[in-house]
């Protein structure tokens, strides 16, 4: 049985509508989900002491912090000047997920056309954020999301050339923005960690229950057994959406 882990995106609606952060471990754990994913702009504050508060309400409620979801920076850049800055960036993030006692952070693989030179240069800076999360301990994931990396041949390549630095996550919702939803996901499961499930709902409001088994399908043929985030976009009855995408994956996978 896979784990499911919940990101702070699922509760986007409640968060803006002023849920504290620091509410979220105790209201997972009533629910039974103890892996969190945290987009870095959820963050209320990166003061030390800020930081190391919502660390102590993480551990005291038994929740762990899966990863630091950054989503910023531009690591494809092709101006030398702006490239450095977003890197700079990134990496400061990489500082607050180790701060948060993360075990890994998340990062995109560029917002570039994939020519194979923008490629090459997805594929250095990925391995440079690497070291640099390596250093605290971190590992580095990228995932199928924004240009460079939304084709299955194109991230693989870059993958390819991270030489086993970079991990993957297999996010089933990106993958619609694909010629071939469960092709795409066909090639990225075997390498990937972990999966951010999205779902597909019909008309009514309910969860598509034949794309769910597909993608099921697909991980057991892919031999996955890594953590599964529950992905839920809407900003109404957010818990309530998020338990609908577990009841609907749990038995299939």
């Amino acid at each position: 049985m896979s784990r499911f882990a919940i990101s702070s995106w699922s509760l986007d609606g409640l968060l803006n509508a002023g849920l504290p952060l620091d509410a979220v471990p105790a209201q997972m754990v009533q629910r039974g989900l103890r892996t969190l994913e945290l987009c870095h702009f959820h963050l209320p504050s990166t003061e030390d002491a800020d930081l190391q508060a919502f660390r102590q309400q993480l551990a005291a409620a038994g929740v762990e912090l899966r990863s630091l979801l950054i989503d910023t920076g531009d690591i494809a850049a092709a101006d030398p000047t702006l490239a450095a800055a977003e890197l700079d960036k990134i990496q400061r993030w990489i500082a607050v997920a180790a701060a948060l006692g993360a075990q890994q952070v998340r990062i995109a693989a560029g917002q570039q056309a994939p020519t194979p030179e923008v490629i090459e240069r997805s594929a250095e800076h990925l391995r440079a954020c690497a070291e640099v999360a390596s250093s605290y301990g971190l590992r580095t994931i990228t995932e199928n999301w924004l240009r460079t990396g939304e084709q299955p041949a194109d991230l693989l390549a870059i993958l390819d050339k991270c030489n086993g630095k970079v991990g993957l996550c297999a996010d089933t919702g990106n993958a619609e923005a694909t010629p071939d939803k469960y092709a795409t996901l066909a090639q990225l499961l075997p390498r990937a960690s972990s999966v951010h499930f999205k779902a597909r709902y019909r008309a009514d409001g309910t969860v598509d229950d034949m794309d769910a088994q597909r993608c099921a399908e697909l991980m057991h043929q892919a031999h996955f057994e890594g953590v599964i985030t529950l992905i839920y976009a809407d900003k109404h009855d957010e818990w309530a959406g998020i338990e609908q995408l577990r009841v609907v994956l749990e038995p299939l996978v």
